[in-house]
């Protein structure tokens, strides 16, 4: 307190209310009725009085309410410091001689402190109002605070509320990180909101009742926990004054039942292009480039787009789809099909220390029909990623030519788009399918199977296995062939109970992890050496299935 107030002569005016560096207000508020001295008293009135009031020759009458025109005199600084005071004593007091010191205010009566988040300052004072009213049961300082607040959820020149959420028309980019959402890191891309801020207090409007409604322009726009603490505290004040007598403050600026409060609705409708709306969620999109004879360059782009909430996506798995007819017609196998890896955006974002993980080609049906993994593992992301990889033949030694093989035939060609000129180029498609724990969550596999139409052995109780869809190694039925499912085998021959067919545990052994397991043809039944296969077809050591010597 002697920091603030130095000595009798000295009473001190607080104009900045109770905030984020300074909390007099709050002081005040609770020190004078527990003090009831002059001083106290004097100090907690003065600042409504300044907020609130103004110059007699002051034009009010676009406010929505009558200011107080003066401050009370409650006597000379010394008098003040020693004189026992109760609040009902207030009322009583004359007036000051001047009437010069009031808060500035714009046209339409909104008052000002700082320009930077105004509506944080504003409603604090809001707050500190309807708790002198509380305390003291003097209503003086409540047609200024439910006006302000009135001009907060609307009634302004801007014609919008500046909580975010509140009414039809609203404040809808607040400086936030989350909200905006931007997979680029950008304040200016995307330019609408992905998400909505419900309920957030954006810093308010100037001293001309103007407000930017724009990203990046914090000083309007920006949102904090105190800009909210004052903004709540006020708001509960005001509904216990006038919510109970025909809720003034809900006239012309209610909720609207039949608004539709969802993302897709009003927080995420961005589009491509061609204004096609992009989807939401997690989804795939491809490319293609360089393509020859016997090879293509091909793009996947993984978009996590996810709302209602957002969510980092730290598992993720793409399957490209390509077929080998032309090989095999030709007296060849998918071992002459060569996968490179041309870009990994997670490996540059990270600085090396992460990666996506690429393995195959896996089998899937026996129609020819192969595919790639690509895995996002442990990279928390949200926005994009990209891997770029090629698909090419090796050369026939014994007659020194490049086996033929056409891409253009393969499954997840068909959506495709040349990225030769545009480095970002990438069509979405639903023929590159991705993976979230082992469940199919996007795209469409080559049988038909979609999302929610399938789902991964994991109980005890299972029909026979469908030897049409076997995928040699995925022991674990998850439709990736991992170190995971080498060690399902160990696991299930050493502790059959806990791990084999009627495992009591959630991840255990089933009939069709059994038949898929069952890799190495060179001996009958599930062994050690089935997981050995898995081990070397991980390191390229193997195909699998190991077929049994003629």
């Amino acid at each position: 307190m002697k920091r603030i107030i130095t000595d009798t002569g000295n009473c001190w005016q607080n104009i900045w209310v109770h905030c984020w560096d300074t909390v007099w207000g709050g002081v005040f508020a609770k020190l004078a009725p527990v003090t009831n001295t002059a001083r106290d008293w004097y100090i907690f009135r003065y600042n409504l009085e300044f907020w609130s009031g103004c110059n007699a020759e002051v034009d009010a009458s676009k406010w929505g309410y009558e200011p107080v025109r003066g401050h009370k005199y409650f006597g000379m600084d010394d008098y003040l410091w020693n004189t026992p005071m109760t609040c009902d004593q207030i009322p009583d007091l004359p007036d000051s001689d001047t009437s010069s010191d009031f808060i500035a205010k714009s046209p339409y009566g909104w008052a000002v402190v700082s320009g930077y988040g105004s509506a944080r300052y504003n409603t604090a004072a809001g707050l500190c109002a309807c708790v002198y009213a509380k305390t003291t049961g003097d209503e003086t300082f409540l047609p200024w605070a439910k006006a302000q607040m009135e001009y907060i959820l609307g009634k302004n020149p801007m014609g919008y509320a500046y909580e975010v959420g509140y009414g039809n028309n609203f404040a809808s980019q607040p400086h936030h990180r989350s909200s905006h959402c931007s997979g680029k890191q950008s304040m200016e891309d995307p330019t609408v909101q992905v998400h909505t801020l419900w309920g957030a207090l954006v810093g308010g409007p100037d001293l001309k009742d103007f407000h930017n409604d724009v990203t990046k322009d914090y000083i309007y726009n920006e949102v904090t926990d105190d800009y909210n603490a004052g903004f709540c505290g006020d708001l509960a004040g005001l509904y216990h004054f006038y919510g109970a007598k025909g809720k003034e403050l809900e006239k012309e600026n209610h909720i609207n039942p039949d608004f539709d409060m969802s993302a897709n609705a009003i927080g995420y409708n961005q589009v491509d292009e061609d204004g096609n709306p992009l989807p939401v969620g997690i989804y795939a999109a491809g490319g293609k480039n360089q393509e020859q004879d016997s090879s293509v360059q091909l793009k996947v782009v993984i978009y996590n787009r996810t709302i209602d909430p957002p969510r980092f996506e730290s598992d993720l798995r793409a399957r490209y789809y390509f077929n080998v007819s032309e090989l095999t017609e030709a007296g060849y196998d998918v071992d002459y099909i060569v996968p490179r890896i041309d870009y990994d955006q997670e490996k540059s974002y990270s600085n090396g220390k992460n990666e996506a993980k690429f393995t195959g080609p896996f089998k899937y049906d026996d129609k020819g029909n192969y595919y790639v993994d690509i895995q996002w593992k442990n990279c928390d992301f949200y926005g994009s990623r990209v891997f770029q990889f090629a698909l090419t033949t090796k050369m026939d030694e014994e007659k020194c030519v490049y086996p033929h093989w056409d891409s253009t035939n393969d499954y997840s060609y068909a959506d495709l788009v040349s990225f030769a000129d545009e480095n970002e180029a990438a069509a979405i498609t639903d023929k590159i399918t991705l993976y979230a724990d082992g469940e199919l969550i996007w795209g469409v596999e080559p049988d038909g199977t979609k999302p929610g139409e399938s789902e991964k052995n994991t109980t005890a109780t299972e029909s026979e296995p469908d030897k049409t869809k076997v995928l040699y190694g995925d022991t674990n039925c998850d439709k990736v062939v991992e170190l995971a499912d080498a060690v399902l085998i160990m696991q299930s021959l050493a502790n059959p109970d806990k791990y084999g067919i009627k495992g009591s545990y959630t991840k255990h052994l089933t009939e069709q992890g059994r038949t898929n397991g069952d890799c190495d043809l060179t001996q009958e039944g599930l062994t050690s050496n089935d997981a050995l296969a898995i081990q070397r077809s991980l390191l390229k050591l193997a195909t699998l299935p190991i077929k049994a010597e003629k």
